[in-house]
């Protein structure tokens, strides 16, 4: 028996392949030969006679970013471009294009989620639009075609963030077209997550999109939109100073409006100052701030029935002191404008008069004190006694709950701290115990029987004399978390002999109560509710 013959070694297909590919075909029988030439003109005839496939770009979803070929005319604008004024380099960019017909770089686009057509997705908007205006001036397809890079969409704010970095990038935009692009990139971040942001959470969502502002700038962005849209096409010509100039005087007229009970008339008078200032923008091409805020202090007093020199002159002060309550403001206008108070010898006159419960304004640490016409020698004894009570306010920090009123046997009483702030919580806590508690002495509204003579809303007021929900533990709940207690003999004489110049001023208060208690004993005889 003969023995089997091994079986050769497998073969790997990729070699069996390989050599089927190198094998010389036979020509079969009857073939003709062709030229390259012939084979090549054949396959230009077979390519022109063969169908294009269908065009299902709309339907294919692009992951990531590439690049391709698109006609212009189905590219369109962005409908939400930042900048709104026509490109003043409009006209040298289309002539640039036509003479080199092309673009130096491809445009960036992008696609809506279930929209059939590409859009302008990073700037790019003044060169889309020079292309097919080119196109449809020529008909040449040079213009019709583009290279774009195609970016995948994220969302709305997220591409808006992409033309204004882009804009930013190249400086083509002006004040007005900036703050309203950043007002439509709060809203839509707002819209996007859901939850409204303070200005330190939008500085840090702009920031995380390539837009590091600051919130001094955003500020003035949202004050622009919010208050000067009326000046119509003169807001083309706003810039961060002048919006620097308007913002302090508009805050503060709004404040006084606000104070006086006709907030909501401040659009009424605001707008028509605006418009006033868009017509001789018209004539002159200038846009005169001083102008706007003259106009706005005419109207203002107008409607309060005030005098325009306090309006203007207590918006001045709101504006360099805008922490001050608008009462103290307007009081401090009135002293100066008004060197005569009510009759000090006629209590029931002062109640009813324009001088009814205000407080001083306090400077802040670094700014100089508010100038008062009046001189302590020339004024009248409760002037006096006013004057010294705001100055020892100021140098003790308690001028936020210093209370003016010519009603008020001494001419001002102390009021518990807004927002019930403890008052030591701050770094000149011990002065301003001090102070708040050295004043209450002296104001005699520690005795119960004048209480009826504050305002009703008045928070000393309503735990005195257990209004408006308070009872008996309320003006103890206040000594226990806001106040501390009463300041004791030993600790204020203490407090007297370390010679400060405050105690100087308060030995001056004391001298002048007694003398206004001496000249006006009448104001000192009304108790409780019997005016």
């Amino acid at each position: 028996m003969m023995a089997k013959a091994p079986s050769p070694p497998p073969v790997p297909v990729d070699d069996a392949a390989r050599r089927t590919l190198m094998r010389t075909p036979t020509r079969p029988e009857g073939a003709k030969s062709i030229s390259p030439d012939e084979l090549r003109a054949r396959m230009v005839k077979e390519a022109l006679n063969s169908p294009l496939p269908a065009d299902n770009s709309r339907q294919l979803e692009i992951p990531q970013d590439s690049q391709m070929t698109l006609p212009v005319t189905e590219i369109l604008p962005y409908d939400r471009n930042p900048r709104k004024r026509r490109n003043d380099e409009y006209d040298a960019i289309k002539a640039s294009i036509q003479a080199t017909k092309r673009l130096t770089s491809p445009l960036v686009v992008t696609r809506r989620p279930g929209q059939d057509k590409y859009m302008v997705g990073k700037g790019g908007n003044t060169r889309l639009s020079a292309l097919q205006e080119l196109y449809a001036e020529t008909g040449d397809s040079a213009f019709l075609y583009v290279v774009v890079t195609y970016v995948p969409w994220e969302s709305e704010s997220a591409t808006l963030a992409a033309h204004l970095v882009e804009n930013e990038l190249r400086g083509e935009m002006i004040f007005w077209d900036k703050a309203n692009a950043y007002a439509e990139m709060k809203r839509l971040i707002e819209t996007e997550s859901g939850s409204h942001l303070s200005a330190r959470a939008l500085e840090q969502a702009l920031k995380a999109r390539g837009l590091p502002l600051g919130r001094a700038i955003l500020g003035y962005f949202a004050f622009a939109v919010e208050q000067l849209s009326a000046l119509g096409d003169a807001a083309s010509t706003l810039s961060i100073p002048k919006v620097r100039e308007l913002q302090p005087a508009f805050l503060a007229t709004e404040r006084l409006m606000k104070h006086a009970q006709q907030h909501d008339a401040w659009a009424a008078v605001r707008d028509p100052a605006l418009r006033d200032a868009e017509q001789a923008w018209l004539v002159t091409g200038v846009l005169d701030v001083a102008k706007i805020v003259e106009g706005l202090d005419q109207s203002v007093a107008t409607l309060l029935g005030e005098p325009v020199e306090i309006v203007r002159l207590t918006r001045d002060l709101g504006q360099r002191f805008p922490n001050e309550d608008c009462a103290s403001l307007l009081a401090q206008a009135r002293l100066q404008l008004q060197p005569t108070l009510p009759d000090s010898r006629n209590p029931q006159a002062a109640l009813h008069s324009n001088s009814t419960v205000v407080k001083p304004a306090q400077p802040p640490a670094a700014a100089s004190p508010i100038p008062v016409a009046i001189k302590i020698g020339q004024a009248s004894p409760l002037s006096q006694v006013q004057e010294l009570a705001t100055h020892f306010a100021r140098m003790n920090q308690v001028a936020d709950c210093l209370r003016l009123s010519a009603a008020w046997p001494t001419g001002f009483y102390m009021e518990i701290p807004e927002n019930d702030e403890p008052i030591d919580l701050t770094v000149n806590g011990a002065d301003r115990y001090y102070g708040w508690w050295m004043l209450a002495m002296l104001s005699q509204q520690l005795d119960d029987a004048w209480s009826g003579l504050m305002p009703e809303d008045s928070t000393w007021r309503q735990a005195q004399r257990q209004e408006h929900g308070r009872d008996e533990y309320a003006l103890q709940h206040y000594m226990d978390t806001i106040l501390g207690m009463p300041i004791d003999p030993l600790s204020l004489g203490k407090r007297l002999l370390l010679g400060l110049d405050s105690i100087a001023l308060w030995l001056d208060l004391v001298r002048a109560v007694s003398s206004l208690r001496v000249g006006a004993a009448e104001r000192f005889a009304v108790k409780g509710d019997t005016i």
